[in-house]
C-alpha cells in the first residue's frame, strides 16, 4: 500500500469515527435513552453530523484522494478511490446548512413521531413531514438530475436506480402479483393462523429469535439484539453489530423482523475484516442489503424445511402452543392476506406496500399531493390496492419510521431486495444443490459459507450492479423473484 493510500485512511478513519459515533448515539436514542434527553440527543448528533461533512468534503481529504486515485493499481485500492469519490462529490454538493438542517429536523421529528404514532394523530407529524420533504427537495436540487427529481434521492440509496427503474420493476411486478393473489381469493382456500396470533411472552420469543440466529451462524460475541418501536440494524463495525426487534401479537412481530434484521447482521459481520474503517466497508448498497434480509427472513425463515427444525424449539419454549408441524407453521407464516401493516404483510402483497410508499412519494415531491392530504391518499391507495381501508392513522400513513428520519428515497429498495434475494438464492442453489435437507438438519454454515464468500465479503469492493451480475450472472430481474412466488404460493394453495 502506498503512503499516498496511507494518508487517505487515516483521514477516513478519522471521518468514520465520527460516523460510527453518531449511529451508535442513534441506536442508544431508539432502545436506550431516557425521553428527557431527547433534545441534548438532537444537538450532539447535529455537531457530529456537521464536523463528519466538514471533514468528508474539506480540502485535506480532496488532497489526499486525488493522490491516491494517481497510485491506485490493485482492484481493492481502485474500489477505493471510486467508493470514495462517490461520496465526497455526493456530500459536496449539498450545503452544510441543509446537512445541518436535516440532522436536527429529522432527530426532533422521529421524537414526535413516536408520540403522534402512539395517539394516531398525524397532525402532530404533519409539519415535520412538509419539512423533511422540503428538505428531500432541496437535497435533489443540490445534488442535480435531468430527468426526476426523485433520481437523487434514490441514487442515495441505490447507487444507479431512478424513478424511471423503479417504476420499471413495479410494472413488471404488480401483474403478475395481483393475479396471482386474485387466484388465490378465488380458489376459496384459506389458511387459519390464529393460534400465532396471542398474547406472546416477548423477551421470550427475543430469547428463541436469539437461538435461532445463533443457530444459524450470527456471532452474538460480536452483535446484540434488542427490542424497541421499529425493528432495524445498526454497524459499527464487523465487530459490532446492533440489531432491534419490534413488539407484536403476531409470531411474525419478533421472530421474522428478527430473521431480517439478522439478514443485515449478516451481512456487516460477513465483509472482510481489512475492510473495516475504510471507504469499502459493510454492505455495498441498500437493495442489495435488503436481498439478504429479504432471503433470511422469507425465502428461508417461512420455508418447511426450516420449521421442521426450529419449531420443536419454539414449541418446548411455549409449551401451551397445540402441537404444530414445519408445514404447519409455514403455511401460517406465508399466509396471503392483505394487512394495514407492512412489516407484517405477506411476501405477495409485501411489494404492494411499497408500490404505494413509492407513489406517494413522487407526489409529494412533485407537489402532486399536499402532505396535509397524504392520510386520505394513502388510505384509498390502500383500498385500490389492496382493498382495505386503514381505519387509524397508527395502522396507516404513520406505521413507517422512514419519512420521520428523512429517508425519503428509500422504500423501493426493499422490493429490489425481493429481487435480487430470489435471483441469488437461484445461484446459491445451482452451486449447492437442493438446501432443504440441510436447513431441516438445522445445517446452514454451507448457505451462510457461499453467501458470504460470494456476496458478503467485497464489502463495497464492487458497484451494486457489478456485485450481482457477478453472484448471478446479470443484472436484477424480476424473473426469479416470480417463479420462486409463484411456485411457493400455487403448491401451498393448490392452484396447479
Amino acid at each position: 500500500m502506498t503512503s499516498a493510500f496511507d494518508r487517505l485512511y487515516t483521514l477516513y478513519a478519522d471521518y468514520d469515527a465520527l460516523r460510527k459515533a453518531n449511529s451508535l448515539l442513534g441506536w442508544d436514542r431508539q432502545v436506550m435513552m431516557p425521553n428527557g434527553g431527547a433534545q441534548t440527543r438532537t444537538n450532539t448528533s447535529s455537531r457530529l453530523t456537521r464536523m463528519a461533512h466538514e471533514l468528508l468534503t474539506g480540502s485535506e481529504m480532496r488532497d489526499a484522494l486525488a493522490a491516491a486515485a494517481s497510485d491506485a493499481e490493485a482492484l481493492e485500492e481502485a474500489a477505493t478511490v471510486r467508493a470514495l469519490t462517490r461520496d465526497v462529490e455526493s456530500a459536496t454538493k449539498i450545503p452544510i446548512e441543509l446537512v445541518i438542517h436535516k440532522s436536527r429536523v429529522s432527530n426532533d421529528a422521529y421524537e414526535v413521531w413516536k408520540r403522534a404514532k402512539a395517539e394516531s394523530n398525524f397532525a402532530l407529524l404533519a409539519p415535520y413531514l412538509r419539512e423533511l420533504f422540503d428538505i428531500a427537495r432541496s437535497t435533489a436540487e443540490s445534488l442535480g438530475y435531468v430527468d426526476h427529481v426523485y433520481d437523487p434521492l434514490i441514487d442515495m440509496y441505490e447507487e444507479g436506480a431512478s424513478q424511471k427503474s423503479a417504476h420499471a420493476m413495479f410494472e413488471a411486478i404488480k401483474p403478475p402479483v395481483v393475479e396471482l393473489v386474485q387466484l388465490i381469493r378465488q380458489s376459496g382456500k384459506t389458511i387459519d393462523d390464529s393460534v400465532l396470533r396471542r398474547n406472546w411472552n416477548q423477551e421470550s420469543l427475543r430469547h428463541f429469535a436469539q437461538s435461532t440466529a445463533t443457530q444459524i451462524g450470527f456471532d452474538f460475541e460480536r452483535g446484540r439484539l434488542d427490542i424497541s418501536p421499529n425493528a432495524f440494524c445498526s454497524s459499527m463495525s464487523s465487530n459490532d453489530i446492533r440489531m432491534t426487534t419490534r413488539p407484536s401479537d403476531h409470531l411474525k412481530g419478533i421472530v421474522s423482523s428478527s430473521l431480517h434484521e439478522m439478514g443485515h447482521g449478516l451481512y456487516e459481520q460477513g465483509v472482510d475484516p481489512r475492510l473495516d474503517a475504510t471507504p469499502l466497508a459493510g454492505g455495498v448498497s441498500l437493495a442489495v442489503h435488503e436481498s439478504q434480509s429479504r432471503l433470511w427472513e422469507n425465502i428461508i425463515g417461512r420455508s418447511v424445511p426450516f420449521w421442521n427444525f426450529f419449531g420443536p424449539s419454539l414449541q418446548a419454549a411455549h409449551p401451551d402452543l397445540p402441537s404444530l408441524t414445519g408445514e404447519d407453521l409455514s403455511r401460517m407464516l406465508c399466509k396471503v392476506d392483505p394487512t394495514f401493516v407492512r412489516v407484517g404483510s405477506d411476501e405477495l402483497t409485501y411489494n404492494l406496500h411499497i408500490l404505494i410508499r413509492f407513489e406517494l412519494e413522487v407526489e409529494i415531491l412533485t407537489n402532486a399531493l399536499n402532505v396535509s392530504d397524504l392520510p386520505e391518499a394513502w388510505n384509498q391507495k390502500y383500498a385500490d390496492y389492496l382493498g382495505i381501508v386503514p381505519p387509524t392513522d397508527a395502522l396507516g400513513c404513520l406505521q413507517d419510521v422512514h419519512w420521520s428520519r428523512g429517508s425519503i428515497g428509500y422504500f423501493p429498495t426493499y422490493s429490489m431486495g425481493n429481487l435480487i434475494g430470489a435471483q441469488i438464492w437461484e445461484s446459491l442453489v445451482a452451486d449447492l444443490g437442493d438446501p432443504d435437507p440441510m436447513m431441516a438438519r438445522g445445517e446452514f454454515g454451507p448457505i451462510l459459507g457461499w453467501l458470504t464468500e460470494k456476496v458478503y465479503r467485497p464489502g463495497r469492493t464492487y458497484t451494486p450492479s457489478e456485485l450481482v451480475t457477478r453472484v448471478t450472472g446479470r443484472p436484477m430481474q424480476s424473473d426469479s423473484w416470480l417463479r420462486y412466488a409463484h411456485a411457493r404460493y400455487r403448491n401451498m394453495y393448490g392452484l396447479d
